[in-house]
Parts: C-alpha cells; sequence; structure tokens
C-alpha cells in the first residue's frame, strides 16, 4: 500500500536519528560559557584591584562597568541565539517520537480474520430506507469490510503523517524567523555602535532551560513540550484517547472480560435490514468496499449484540494512528506482514497516497448501491481500481468526513436508472449517523443514496409496485385463499399447563392450514 506522507515522515524520523550525533558538539557550549565566564571574572578582578582612585578611578570603574555590560548582553545573545538551538533539536525529537507510535500496520489479526466471513453486520444510524422501512443495519462481505478499513485506516494515518509533518515546518520555520531577527540584532549590536544596547529577550526556552543553559548544560528534557505543543508525558495527546469514555467510540469496544450484565438485562436492539435481496440485506451483502465509506468503520464496533444499555461482543479496529492503543492487544496485535505484503502492492489513488485492491472484480463505485439495486445488479466488469475514502480529523483523529459523490446525481453504476431517493429521510441522519456509528447519507453516493425523482420511469413503478403493502382480503370462496394461509385464529396459546396440539377437525377452514 502506497502511503507517500508516512513514508516521507519515516524518511524524516532516520534523519533525526542522525541528528543526534549533535549531542557530540554540546562540551563546546560549556567551553563558550566557561570562557565569557572567565572574560567577566577577570574584568571584575582588575576592577576590585586597579588601585586608581579620583576621576582616574571612576573612570576606569565607568569604562569596565560598560565592559561587563558589554560582556552580558553578548552571553545573552549567544544563550538566547543557543535555546533556539536547542528548541529545533528538541522539536525533531519530539516530531520523531510522535511518528513512531503510528502504527506501521494498518490492519490487526483480528480484522485481517474476517476478510473470510461471508457476512459482516455493520450497525448505523437508524432511518429510513426506501418505501419508509426502518434500518439500522447493513449486511457486508468479510472481503469488503476489511479492504474498506485498510483504506480508511491508510487515509486516517496519512492525515496523522501530515498533521506531523505541517506541525514541524511550522514551528521550525518559526524558530528560524525568530533566530534570524535575533541574529540580524545581535550582529548590529557587535558591530560597535556605543548607541545600540542589547535589551533583555525572552527565548523560545522555558526559565529553567535557559538556566541551564547559562550553566552550560545542553541537556533538555524531553518530557517538556517545548515548541513542538505536546511531550511523551500523555504520548503526545494519545494517553486520554484511549479507553472506552474517550467519545472516539460510541459503542464501546470489547475488553474481553466478563459479560456485563446490566447491558444483558437491558432491551436487546433487533438488527433491521433493508429488504431482503437488496443490496446490504442478508441474501445480498455489499461486496464494494466503495458502498462502504460513508460509514466511519474505525470507530465503529461490528458483529455485536446491540442493548439498550450499550453492546456486547463484537470487533472494533485497532488505532492506526496510536499503536499502543488497547484494541491491538485485545485484536491479538498486528497483522502479520505476509498475509498482506502480496496483496497490498499495486496502484491506485487513495487521497494522499495510492491503494492497490485485490485482484478481484468490483461493482462499479460511482453511483449508489441502490441505484445498482435497480438497474443491471452486477458493476463493471472491469471493477474499480481505487477506493475513495473521506477524510479524518479533530482529536485523535476521530471526525470523518464522508467522501463526496462522484458521478452523475441520477443514474446508477452501469447507466442504468437509480432508484428514487426517500422523500421524508431525516435531514439530520448523516451528520447524526457520522458521529455515533457511521450513518449514511440520503443523497448520491451513500448507502441509501438514489436517482433523481422520476429518473427511473416505468420500471421503478413496476418495482415499487411489487414492494407495496396490500393485505389480504379474500371472500366465502375458499379457492381464493393463497396457498399456504393459515387462520390465525385457530393456533393454539397458552400457558406449559394447558398447551395442547390443535385439534385435527375441521372446522371450516382451508385443509391446507394444516
Amino acid at each position: 500500500m502506497s502511503s507517500p506522507m508516512y513514508d516521507r515522515l519515516m524518511k524524516f524520523v532516520e534523519g533525526v536519528e542522525e541528528s543526534r550525533k549533535l549531542s557530540g558538539y554540546d562540551s563546546e557550549h560549556s567551553a563558550i560559557i566557561a570562557g565569557m565566564g572567565m572574560m567577566s571574572a577577570r574584568v571584575s578582578h582588575f576592577k576590585e584591584y586597579q588601585g586608581f582612585e579620583g576621576q582616574t578611578g571612576e573612570a576606569i570603574d565607568g569604562w569596565i562597568d560598560r565592559t561587563q555590560q558589554r560582556y552580558s548582553s553578548e552571553r545573552q545573545g549567544y544563550v538566547t541565539g543557543t535555546e533556539h538551538y536547542v528548541e529545533g533539536r528538541r522539536l525533531l525529537v519530539h516530531a520523531a517520537e510522535d511518528a513512531k507510535l503510528l502504527s506501521p500496520t494498518l490492519l490487526d489479526k483480528a480484522i485481517e480474520a474476517m476478510r473470510g466471513l461471508a457476512q459482516v453486520v455493520i450497525p448505523v444510524a437508524k432511518h429510513m430506507g426506501p418505501l419508509g422501512e426502518p434500518i439500522n443495519t447493513i449486511a457486508t462481505t468479510g472481503a469488503a469490510y476489511v479492504d474498506a478499513i485498510e483504506a480508511q485506516a491508510n487515509a486516517q494515518r496519512e492525515a496523522a503523517a501530515t498533521v506531523i509533518l505541517q506541525r514541524v515546518n511550522d514551528e521550525a520555520q518559526k524558530l528560524a524567523d525568530q533566530l534570524q531577527a535575533h541574529t540580524e540584532q545581535v550582529e548590529e549590536f557587535a558591530s560597535g555602535n556605543p548607541d545600540i544596547i542589547l535589551p533583555p529577550q525572552n527565548g523560545p526556552s522555558s526559565p529553567s532551560v535557559s538556566d541551564q543553559l547559562n550553566q552550560g548544560n545542553m541537556s533538555v528534557s524531553p518530557h517538556e513540550t517545548g515548541v513542538y505543543g505536546a511531550s511523551r508525558d500523555d504520548d503526545y495527546g494519545r494517553s486520554d484517547l484511549r479507553g472506552q469514555g474517550s467519545g472516539l467510540y460510541a459503542d464501546g469496544y470489547d475488553e474481553g472480560g466478563p459479560i456485563d450484565s446490566r447491558i444483558m438485562s437491558s432491551k436487546r436492539i433487533p438488527n433491521q435490514y433493508i429488504s431482503e435481496g437488496e443490496l446490504g440485506s442478508r441474501l445480498n451483502p455489499v461486496t464494494d468496499p466503495q458502498d462502504l465509506m460513508d460509514i466511519d468503520l474505525l470507530h465503529t464496533r461490528v458483529n455485536g449484540d446491540r442493548h439498550a444499555n450499550g453492546v456486547i461482543g463484537g470487533h472494533t479496529p485497532a488505532s492506526p494512528v496510536d499503536r499502543d492503543h488497547p484494541l491491538w492487544r485485545l485484536n491479538g496485535g498486528p497483522a502479520s506482514e505476509s498475509s498482506t505484503a502480496g496483496r497490498l502492492g499495486g496502484a491506485g489513488i487513495l487521497g494522499a497516497g495510492a491503494l492497490g485492491l485485490r485482484g478481484s472484480a468490483r461493482m462499479g463505485s460511482a453511483a449508489s448501491i441502490m441505484g445498482r439495486a435497480g438497474g443491471a445488479g452486477v458493476g463493471s466488469a472491469a471493477g474499480s481500481t481505487a477506493l475513495r475514502t473521506g477524510s479524518y480529523s479533530g482529536a485523535g483523529f476521530g471526525k470523518y468526513t464522508p467522501p463526496a459523490p462522484a458521478g452523475a446525481t441520477g443514474a446508477g453504476a452501469n447507466g442504468s436508472s437509480g432508484v428514487t431517493g426517500v422523500s421524508g429521510a431525516p435531514s439530520g441522519a448523516n451528520s447524526a449517523g457520522s458521529s455515533a456509528a457511521g450513518g449514511r447519507t440520503q443523497g448520491t453516493g451513500g448507502f441509501m443514496g438514489a436517482g433523481g425523482a422520476g429518473t427511473g420511469g416505468k420500471k421503478d413503478e413496476k418495482k415499487a409496485q411489487r414492494r407495496r403493502y396490500t393485505p389480504f382480503r379474500f371472500e366465502d370462496d375458499e379457492d381464493e385463499l393463497p396457498d399456504g394461509y393459515v387462520n390465525p385464529m385457530s393456533q393454539t396459546y397458552g400457558s406449559d399447563k394447558d398447551l395442547s396440539p390443535a385439534p385435527r377437525k375441521d372446522d371450516g377452514w382451508d385443509p391446507r392450514q394444516w
């Protein structure tokens, strides 16, 4: 899998390792500070023992005081400049440590093992599907699910790598600009103009670091944030985002412990799929990972048992931007390189990078699933060679923005007409679903996407007629009863004490009911 920003960041990390050799020159700073201290001490000694009195003595003392002031300004200018140097080095160390917390592996073992599953159950925000059907679950194949996870994990890691590199560039540029202005001021002071006085300056370092530099010590603690704005003390902002209550995981994640009785005692929420046979139903699961890109899969717990008080079981992918996240341990660690190496080579643009999909043919990815469902069924024989992922941002990269719809708004993937959209769909379905459990958009390109109204013609009208629910009515003629009709009034009910088989005598109803 091609991840250009992550690869660039890792090259940067290699350079930082090389820069650690600069610590071999730290002793020179100690020598410079010692030399400046020696000059100042000798001038002070001369003032104390110069032996002149009267106007001559006063003139010599004044000259010595100005010399001491100049030495002090030179020392201050040198230390302030050195602060920029040590903060620049600490900036590199912090960025490299932050970068090393990104996972070199996009998938964990538990997710990779789901590739061969015939079906993966993905929860979505409750909304209405075509013709007012309530839907809260989507079925997809394991291969499509894992491919989609892989693409989104790569996109999230690319976003994190971009942020780290951008932060390094921005802070390094600030240090360079500040150092340039400081250098010009010091050079003007060193020109010998007696009217120029180097004012006291506050460098980029904290007072404790300035004190250490004044004592000749170059070492600075990586536990302080410095100009990078984050440090190893909280794993560069990751520590507070690793718990189930961090806000990143709407349904939490399975810790592998005993079943929570509080959850089990609450009402179970049944899975509600789209009509059987439609794409996304149990009989026709999603096979194209592009059709899952409206869902934030990295923060969605799949294959879990949902209850009113929470979720039991299921799987949540480990974070690709935090290799120390508990989910890596809970999911069995990173997937082995051998299981992905042969499959991840290839081309195909993915945001800032590239993603090679598996060699099997994919359904066309330009339009919505429902557009294909109303058309020829299977997508383009050529298959999709790239996935368009959404973007991750915010704290812990927990905010997911689905990709914009691609292609025309009224046609399905195969040029066929798409199913007309749900006119009564709530406008907040997309935002609520994305933040809570990866809801689908109601426009084109989303799972429940649709073409423009009226684009289906007679084909859609006939399809709507087949789906429309019509209550059964019958007359006295029993021949008009449908095959398999069961009289609900003839069914036996009761407790375990009075339960008995239904009588087999003819009660005047259709004998086929038995």
